[in-house]
Parts: C-alpha cells; structure tokens; sequence
C-alpha cells in the first residue's frame, strides 16, 4: 500500500513539474512590465560558475548561474551580460523574472526581455 502510495505520488510530481511545457519562471516572467536591468540591485554574492545564456531571440533570453548564498540583489556580471546582450541588437535590457532550481538550490535562471528604446 505505501509502495503504491509512494508511486503515485512521484508521478504525480513528474506529470506537474517535468513534463510540463513551460518552466515555472517563464510563466513568471510573462506577467507583468519587468523592470530596467540597469536598475537592478547588485550584490557582491560569489558565482560559483560563468553565468551563460540560453533560449537566445532578439527579443528575450535566460542567463543561468550559480550563487553562493540566498541574499538578495543579482550578481554584477550577471546583469552586465543581460545589458550587453541587449545592446548588440540595439535594444534595452528588461528584467523579468528568476527562479531557483528545486534539487539545486543555487541554481539561478534570470529571464530578461530586450525591448526597443522608444
């Protein structure tokens, strides 16, 4: 019975996270206006890894890094890269959402848009 009950229930886990088609930080970052990545508070956290960039478009893209502790404010580099990766295609970086890894903890997605600069 508990064997049962320990199956379903991982299944059940898996159907609702893992197979799902969007991440939860993407849902995230599709609500509301965002916020200019220049004004994003910095901190002095320690990266663990070299921040990179993922699912790259002209108009939004994802930098995942590791960090150190839980404080609060995004590391230097981490929103230098989102500024310069919007200013190659001419745009302004906006800063959309984060959200942390459920195994990995330290783990950090940051979800950015690159809008014109009208």
């Amino acid at each position: 019975m508990l064997k049962n009950s320990a199956f379903l229930c991982a299944a059940i886990i898996a159907l609702s996270t893992g197979c799902s088609s969007t991440d939860v930080g993407t849902k995230l970052a599709d609500y509301g206006e965002g916020g200019l990545a220049s004004a994003q508070v910095v901190s002095g956290k320690t990266i663990l890894m070299s921040p990179r960039l993922e699912d790259v478009t002209p108009d939004s893209f994802n930098i995942r890094y590791v960090e150190f502790s839980f404080g609060y404010g995004t590391p230097m580099n981490v929103r230098d890269m989102a500024i310069a990766q919007c200013e190659s295609v001419g745009k302004v970086a906006i800063y959309k959402a984060s959200s942390r890894g459920l195994v990995q903890g330290n783990t950090v997605k940051a979800y950015y848009e690159c809008r014109s600069q009208d």
